[in-house]
């Protein structure tokens, strides 16, 4: 039965005038503070006599599914069917607060399955039809507190607001006695909507949170005059997603959308000390005829939330007409440190624009969906002409050499073929969007001579190497559509690879000089750049029959002195040697053994730093003293801020630990309570690197450097906690620590729930595994940031930390007392989550010991 004197066949033509026949909206109305508030805009939009199949209204004294009227937007929607593309279900809602609590490992507050529904609210202001609860991560909920969870295909939300006040509070207009207050100031994942599923329609809808505040992973979306505030990741958005006349907000300033594939029309960002659009450049954005804040020094608006860019993308976050809030035209920057750069992206022509128009973009699910003419904005008749034009672009083909360009989080997915001047050249594809441009021409063209296209017309070319120097180099490809729009490839072009040097003289491990050993060789190079491959191993006896690598050369920098170690004293060090220069490939590797054995005297220092450009981060489990224990997967990286250029993220954890206690390596650590013996073993990943010292050690020193991917203070992905038990983030750095007995002391930190951008620090001992804090002094500090400085000391009875970061002010000061021992290991522990965004990235780790003799 409809409602409201209208038919249920009207339920589609609502929603065209919905998102086709409302105001334009005005630039943000401001209530307070020069900020918008609660979602509000100056724009009335009136649904209250609009038509709707089940109502929800607080008011009823229990609901009456025989009239379909319901107290609670659960009870509609568990009452009412799915509905059609033609016909959606449409909830109607009165005005209210309505609290959908649930408890804290509920995994959502509603989830939406059905589909073809809408919830619409019947009011003039969508600020009176709340839909909230206030659960966030450690802060009443045990994830992340979403309120919705939408899995269904035509979904719609009209004039309503959906809002997470775990950290915020909510003033309701004209009743203070439906606000809310929130749960915690400590800013938390709160996620008010997770969106998927196909044909999205949001109108005239706040989703109002802090952190997360929205989630599209949909198909196709249209949003038209929605409000969305967040502090950091809390956009997404899924395959196509249109934001027209709407408004991004940050409340706290400033922070990281991570937008991805979105076109954004007429919209308006709002925050106090700049923004940041990516964490990750995959899906770049699209803005259109859109304000953003003015950019400055100490409010900085880009691209990229890293300090390092991707290089060689194929494709460009797109502009037209962008201006900033003083109404002048505006370029925005790639990063927010340096000179600026504007590599990352470029401006529209007038004829490419054309096809960024809710018709053209919306009318077929990508890629290959059949075309149902979906137009939830009513634009078909004005932009008919302009439905099949081409809107994006992609590249297929060969990756950069040696995988993704960049290092770390600082990736960019992209096509970047090495191809070498003699040899084959590499097969491109040029794929357009939407399918049905399929047959539009795409012309090719190139920056340089050094490169032949086989053509340069049609979807597929091979592109061939003419480089007649004597270096690589890159030149750009350009594949352009018949409407301009366009895409880039970066080849590295080699020139014709001639035959690896040989050595005029073999290599030759020379004896120990200064706590160093070279290796000497010549090559015949011809004028050429020696970049041969070096490779130095530790060995048992002078046959070498199983040489244990301890380091290595990168970035085409022979090694050519290695630093020796403790660990090297009765090992006789074996050197691999592969002849490479800047024109072939390495050749067999020529290998030379010292001819006796390192000894204590040639080891000048206990103290160990390693040049992470040069370290072997292959996992190693074994505990060798002098030696390195790796755990998990360690990437080098690279980057200009990092110590000596490069640095080791963590990329993947390992380990399998009972339900508390260290673990790995061993058998399980021994727990200050008796575990159940039915308690199976859980998973409790970790990586951690572990310098092994066997020799009785006293006083000594240990100092980290490291950059956390979240770089606003908070380090961690998720709020963790210092206790030894399973998938909890939180990481140590170890001192005066034994890894055979996993007995020792650390620094423990760990995201709090106390603070958004700071971290908790205090001081462990480490017991057969397990820790306890070494007294009750804790210190939060928004000292973790990029490039922080910890630093350990032990002297005699007395435990210092002293912290710092090259970001801001922020430090650590932490001192305690031990019980002193023997035992001189260190080391770093990370359980953290390591996604993109997520990880840490160490780039120095330097352990000394002051009043040592030489082992």
């Amino acid at each position: 039965m409809s409602m409201r004197g209208r038919t249920p066949g009207v339920a589609l033509a609502v929603l065209m005038m919905v998102a086709a026949l409302t105001p334009r909206m005005k630039a943000q109305d401001n209530l307070r503070d020069a900020a918008p508030f609660n979602g509000y805009t100056g724009v009335t939009f009136d649904t209250r006599n609009y038509a709707y199949d089940y109502l929800v209204d607080s008011s009823l004294s229990q609901d009456d599914p025989a009239n379909k009227k319901f107290k609670t937007v659960e009870a509609a929607y568990a009452a009412a069917p799915a509905g059609t593309p033609g016909k959606p279900t449409v909830i109607g809602i009165k005005p209210d607060v309505y609290l959908m609590h649930v408890g804290p490992d509920a995994p959502y507050s509603l989830q939406v399955t059905k589909n073809d529904i809408t919830f619409l609210g019947l009011t003039d202001d969508r600020r009176k039809v709340v839909l909230a609860d206030n659960r966030g991560n450690k802060e009443g909920a045990n994830n992340n507190g979403y309120i919705f969870d939408v899995n269904a295909n035509g979904f719609s939300m009209i004039n309503l607001s959906v809002v997470d006040y775990a950290n915020l509070d909510y003033e309701y207009p004209g009743d203070p006695s439906k606000n809310l207050k929130m749960r915690s100031p400590v800013i938390t994942q709160a996620v008010a909507i997770q969106m998927a599923g196909d044909r999205h329609l949001y109108s005239h809808v706040a989703f109002l949170s802090r952190l997360d505040t929205t989630f599209i992973r949909t198909t196709r979306s249209y949003f038209t005059n929605v409000f969305i505030e967040g502090t950091d990741d809390f956009l997404g958005g899924g395959t196509v997603g249109i934001f027209n006349d709407s408004a991004i907000y940050f409340p706290t300033g400033r922070g990281v959308m991570s937008a991805s594939g979105l076109t954004f029309i007429n919209t308006v960002f709002k925050a106090a000390r700049g923004l940041e659009f990516y964490k990750g450049f995959g899906s770049p954005d699209t803005l259109i005829d859109c304000t953003m804040p003015v950019d400055a020094p100490k409010s900085p608006v880009t691209w990229m939330a890293w300090d390092e860019l991707p290089v060689h993308q194929n494709l460009f976050s797109l502009t037209y007409h962008v201006k900033d809030a003083n109404g002048k035209p505006m370029r925005i920057k790639d990063m927010i440190k340096g000179a600026p750069t504007y590599t990352l992206s470029r401006e529209l022509s007038d004829e490419e624009v054309k096809a960024f128009n809710p018709w053209n973009l919306l009318r077929a699910a990508l890629p290959n969906g059949p075309v149902d003419d979906w137009d939830p904005a009513g634009v078909r008749a004005k932009y008919e002409s302009q439905g099949s034009d081409v809107f994006r672009m992609s590249i297929t083909g060969p990756p950069p050499a040696g995988g993704p360009a960049g290092g770390g989080p600082f990736v960019s997915r992209a096509v970047s073929p090495t191809i070498r001047t003699g040899n084959p050249g590499a097969a491109i594809t040029a794929n357009v969007l939407p399918a049905r441009a399929k047959d539009t021409l795409v012309t090719w063209s190139a920056e340089s001579d050094l490169v032949t296209l086989s053509s340069t017309t049609g979807n597929k070319i091979t592109i061939s190497g003419n480089n007649k120097t004597n270096r690589a180099q890159y030149v750009t490809v350009k594949a352009k559509a018949a409407n301009g729009f366009y895409v880039t490839v970066h080849v590295n072009v080699e020139p014709t690879f001639i035959d690896p040097p040989k050595f005029v003289s073999k290599p030759v491990v020379a004896a120990p000089l200064a706590g160093k050993v070279a290796v000497h060789y010549a090559l015949d190079l011809g004028g050429r750049e020696d970049q041969s491959l070096i490779t130095w191993s530790q060995c048992d006896d002078a046959q070498c029959a199983s040489p244990h690598p301890v380091a290595v050369s990168r970035g085409d920098l022979p090694l050519r002195t290695y630093t020796l170690m403790p660990g090297d004293v009765g090992k006789y060090l074996r050197v691999g040697v592969q002849p490479k220069h800047n024109i072939s490939d390495p050749g067999p590797e020529v290998a030379a053994i010292a001819a006796k054995p390192i000894t204590a005297a040639e080891v000048p220092s206990a103290g160990v730093n390693p040049n992470f450009r040069n370290f072997v981060a292959t996992q190693n489990t074994a505990y060798t003293n002098g030696e390195w224990t790796v755990m998990g997967t360690w990437t080098p990286v690279t980057g200009a801020s990092l110590v000596n250029g490069y640095g080791l993220r963590v990329s993947a954890l390992m380990g399998a630990a009972p339900a508390r206690g260290f673990g790995g390596g061993g058998a399980a650590p021994a727990a200050p309570a008796a575990p159940d013996p039915n308690q199976p073993r859980v998973p409790n990943p970790y990586a951690a690197l572990i310098y092994n010292d066997g020799s009785p050690a006293g006083d000594m020193q240990m100092k980290v450097v490291m950059s956390p991917e979240k770089t606003a203070g908070q380090g961690f992905g998720i709020a963790g906690s210092p206790d030894d038990i399973p998938r909890v983030e939180r990481a140590d750095i170890f001192i005066k620590y034994d890894p055979a007995t996993k007995t020792g002391y650390s620094l423990r930190f760990w995201r709090t729930i106390q603070s958004a951008e700071k971290c908790m620090f205090q001081l462990y001992k480490i017991d057969n595994g397990v820790g306890t804090p070494l007294d009750s002094q804790q210190q939060l500090t928004g000292v973790f940031k990029p490039n922080t400085t910890i630093t350990l000391s032990v002297v005699g009875t007395k435990l210092t930390v002293k912290g710092s970061n090259t970001t801001d002010g922020e430090t650590l000061s932490l001192e305690g007392t031990i019980t002193p021992n023997t035992f001189g290991g260190a080391g770093v522990y990370w359980s953290g989550s390591v996604p993109v965004g997520n990880s840490n990235v160490y780039s120095e780790i330097a352990i000394s010991y002051p009043k040592k003799g030489k082992p």
